[in-house]
């Protein structure tokens, strides 16, 4: 049976990975014997005993983590990384970049990479399919998961290895059987690899469960009663299907190519430039007048943050990754142990929650979103049934929905809703006509009160992952800034020179809100003369005398307030060179979090008559340079009311040398840009002396425009000695011999 096979080298590196590593103990890159039992004990005492699932970067926390292993072990693990980027395509990971990953990862046994050009050559730039965001925020697990499978691989017998083997079917129903393969990407990869001819190229469960959901009846299949917890059942059904739809679509179909791929992958539907005030377009089924349907009022993330991707997507999304396929738990009483025991406490809310969006929400029940306990964003009916979608960063269960009603709308103080995720409130039948009655009716006036309809077209969407690809930071760290955002409503971005603060910033604000909507983001740059008449309100010259005019704070805080159910950000350029007392005066206690909105005011300076307090909605975004010698004198100041979050240098972050490669940047310049600046960023935070962490240099140097400029060993030089060089001259200048070895060693 046709298979897409375009990438053929591809498949033929998988067969030589199954003869020499799989089938034997072998190796890939080398003509050792790395694939031991040995040494996956060795992974698995140092690694997967041993896990940092905390902050910092993947490769990083390996290194660390592997440190004590001997080398053949740091071999395998290098060879393991190989087998996971082997699939992956170009789109989502650069060959290069898969390439400078494994030399490290091998190099960390201090010998060389073996030359291997038909395993490390093209094939790398190939892939086969492109696992998204949550592939790579997840690779740890994945590893995990591949340490364990080659574990009980080398412990079955010879015998059993050639049946398994020899039978697609036997063989994936025993990778299913390993627990740690639950919502693992890496097990759809794999059976592609090994058996293409009975495996579709398609590395999530919830692309799979959308495929048969929308082209089985095509086929003329029936099959009502699919288990999709059986993952095996699941590409079965799939591989039955092909022949209908090869007739259908030709020898070559393909489920990521036209014209298949728009039957089952609808496009991502924005609403339209309205949207917030009129109706989304009639659903296939209404709902009843008499509202005598399920009601579930669900949030979206902390502060809605997650509503405009539930618009744009048209889906509802809940939390709780780490449990996996919630389809397979067997009772409430199991989700509620798996998340005490990683939670601790009594955390029955957030497994009833977990158990009644996978359980109990069937299709045609209707789901209201929440924001806080008095304001409702719309509502919609739920289109499918419940799905892991191991491909999102997070909230990766998921279900469908068809948004039918988006707006805001403040319920009465009497008809607040519970803080929790997901509550079922059809049991409340005065509260869901309440409820139904405000958002059928007239939508909540915006733009100085009149309903928008024709006008300037609206901000284009701007996501979590938008802002990902957009910014040189971890996605932890990006999900730390904007939970703290929501949270804290204050967050100042902290970082060394170079770390692209100020840039980062403005695209926080968009991610934060939903949209590149430029009325609703505010920039400042803080300076010694700057002060309260420019911020808050002053007097100013004006024909014939003075006036008293508010300063860009309080205009900003008055939009903000006439427009409270949409998140503002007012972005801080160098807050610390400012004097913050003086700029803030009165202000300074009112934008702390628990100090906001209009039962928490001030008198102003020169407003007597005037109460004056900060809005919810507005967040303050600063950023702050760690090499700045005013530091300390501001930052007791900030600190109670503040979030502060380090920006580091992006030198060796997948992020930044995907960016490089992008750029054209040869691969050995790549390597030599990252390794060179990352060991003279080592010498400098370790001068605690002089210097410092707040000192390091920063990747914004090696970011220039695009198109502009060629990115050879010219243009690095060129930045050494005219960027860096003066930078060090400043950090040592008593130190002249210094600086030029250390010029020496970045242009070595």
């Amino acid at each position: 049976m046709a298979r897409w096979h375009r990438s053929p080298q591809v498949l033929e590196a998988a067969a030589e990975w199954r003869d020499r590593c799989l089938m034997q103990d072998g190796s890939i890159l080398s003509g050792r014997s790395l694939w031991t039992l040995d040494n996956l004990a060795y992974l698995e005492q140092y690694f997967t005993r041993n896990l940092d699932t905390g902050t910092g970067r993947f490769l990083e926390k390996l290194q660390e983590q592997l440190a004590p292993a001997p080398p053949e072990a740091k071999q395998l693990a290098a060879e393991m990384l190989w087998l996971l980027y082997l699939s992956v395509s170009e789109t989502s990971m650069r060959g290069g970049t898969k390439r400078l990953q494994i030399r490290d990862a091998w190099q960390w046994s201090r010998e060389p990479l073996p030359h291997a050009p038909a395993v490390l050559g093209e094939v790398l730039d190939q892939g086969v399919a492109n696992p998204g965001t949550g592939f790579q925020t997840h690779r740890w697990r994945e590893l995990v998961f591949v340490i364990d499978l080659a574990q009980r691989w080398k412990r079955q017998p010879v015998p059993v290895q050639r049946v398994l083997i020899e039978d697609p079917w036997s063989f994936a129903r025993w990778v299913d059987s390993i627990p740690s393969s639950r919502g693992r990407q890496f097990r759809h990869m794999l059976l592609y690899l090994l058996f293409p001819e009975h495996f579709e190229r398609v590395v999530t469960g919830s692309h799979k469960e959308l495929i048969i959901h929308e082209l089985l009846p095509e086929t003329g299949h029936i099959n009502a009663d699919i288990n999709f917890a059986d993952r095996a059942a699941v590409d079965q059904l799939l591989y039955e299907l092909r022949p209908d739809l090869q007739q259908r679509y030709g020898p070559e179909m393909d489920y990521y190519t036209e014209p298949l791929r728009s039957r089952w992958l609808a496009p991502k539907v924005r609403p339209p430039a309205s949207a917030r005030v009129t109706p989304a377009e009639p659903a296939a089924q209404p709902v009843p007048a008499s509202y005598d349907v399920r009601v579930w009022v669900i949030a979206a993330g902390e502060g809605a943050r997650l509503w405009p991707e539930f618009v744009e997507n048209g889906i509802v999304a809940i939390g709780w990754d780490y449990l996996g396929d919630l389809s397979s738990f067997a009772s409430h009483e199991d989700v509620l142990a798996a998340i005490r025991a990683e939670e601790g406490g009594n955390p029955s809310n957030n497994a009833n929650a977990c158990w009644q969006f996978s359980h109990d929400v069937r299709r045609g029940d209707v789901v209201v979103v929440k924001k806080g306990r008095q304001t409702l964003l719309g509502y919609g009916i739920v289109t499918s049934d419940y799905r892991f979608d191991e491909g999102r960063s997070e909230y990766q269960h998921t279900r469908s929905v068809n948004w039918r009603r988006l707006g805001s709308w403040t319920l009465p103080p009497e008809h607040g809703v519970v803080p929790k995720t997901l509550t079922e409130y059809t049991p409340y039948p005065e509260w869901v006509h309440t409820a139904f009655r405000l958002m059928d009716g007239p939508v909540a006036p915006v733009d100085g009160g009149h309903e928008v309809s024709a006008g300037p077209p609206e901000p284009l969407p701007y996501t979590r992952e938008d802002a990902e690809s957009d910014v040189f930071l971890e996605a932890d760290v990006l999900t730390s800034i904007l939970d703290a955002l929501a949270r804290k409503k204050n967050v100042i971005l902290e970082g060394a020179p170079g770390v692209g603060k100020t840039y980062a910033a403005r695209r926080i604000a968009w991610a934060l809100m939903g949209t590149r909507d430029g009325a609703r983001v505010e920039l400042v740059q803080f300076h010694q003369s700057y002060g309260y008449e420019e911020f808050v309100q002053g007097w100013r010259p004006a024909a014939g005398g003075f006036e008293l005019r508010d300063g860009i704070f309080h205009r900003f805080c008055a939009r903000a307030a006439a427009d409270p159910d949409r998140p503002y950000v007012f972005i801080i350029d160098e807050i610390n060179r400012g004097n913050l007392s003086r700029i803030f005066g009165e202000l300074l206690m009112l934008i702390e979090a628990d100090k906001r909105g209009p039962e928490f005011t001030a008198t102003l300076a020169n407003s007597p008559d005037e109460r004056f307090h900060v809005p919810a909605n507005v967040h303050i975004l600063g950023m702050m340079n760690t090499a700045d010698r005013s530091l300390a004198m501001v930052d007791y100041a900030l600190r109670r009311r503040f979030s502060f979050i380090r920006m580091e240098p992006a030198f060796g972050s997948e992020r930044f040398i995907n960016h490089l490669i992008a750029r054209g940047m040869e691969e050995d310049m790549v390597r030599r840009v990252n390794r060179r600046l990352v060991e003279l960023n080592q010498v400098i935070s370790d001068d605690q002396r002089n210097l410092g962490p707040g000192f390091q240099i920063g990747h914004s140097y090696f970011v220039p425009a695009e198109g502009t400029e060629q990115l050879d060993g010219a243009w690095y030089e060129h930045i050494v000695r005219q960027e860096i060089r003066p930078l060090l001259r400043e950090y040592w200048f008593d130190q002249p011999d210094q600086v030029e070895a250390h010029v020496a060693r970045l242009l070595s």
